[in-house]
Formats: structure tokens, sequence, C-alpha cells
């Protein structure tokens, strides 16, 4: 699945997607791990910008594994 571009996307479908890409679980796993982010970070916490509207998928992955 591609992310959704923002400006072609609601806030749903960005939380969908970062919740099917990274299996994350938040606020329900309690910190699982199973989404495998720098500093054991909640996918949903790592990219809340996304998911806000306010940032691309891309800028903040981009980040991630540089």
């Amino acid at each position: 699945m591609i992310a959704p571009k923002i400006d072609f996307s609601d806030r749903e479908e960005r939380l969908f997607f970062i919740h099917e890409r990274y299996k994350c679980q938040y606020p329900d796993c309690g910190g699982c791990g199973s989404c495998n982010l720098p500093d054991g970070m909640p996918a949903i916490e790592m990219f809340a910008d996304y998911i806000d509207g306010k940032v691309e998928y891309a800028t903040i992955a981009a980040k991630l594994w540089i």
C-alpha cells in the first residue's frame, strides 16, 4: 500500500495507512514494539504530523532510516 498524499486524503485514511503499514495497535499495545521504530516509539506518535496532515509521510520516513 502506498502512503496517501495529504492533499488527497483525510485523517482517517492516513491513520489507517499507518496502522496497516506498521501493524501499530497504539494505544492498546502498551509499547509492544511490533512497529520496530527507533527508540521504541509507536508509529502513531512517530507519524503524528503526517496523520494530522502537516508533513508528508516520505519526509518523516526518510529521516528515520538515513
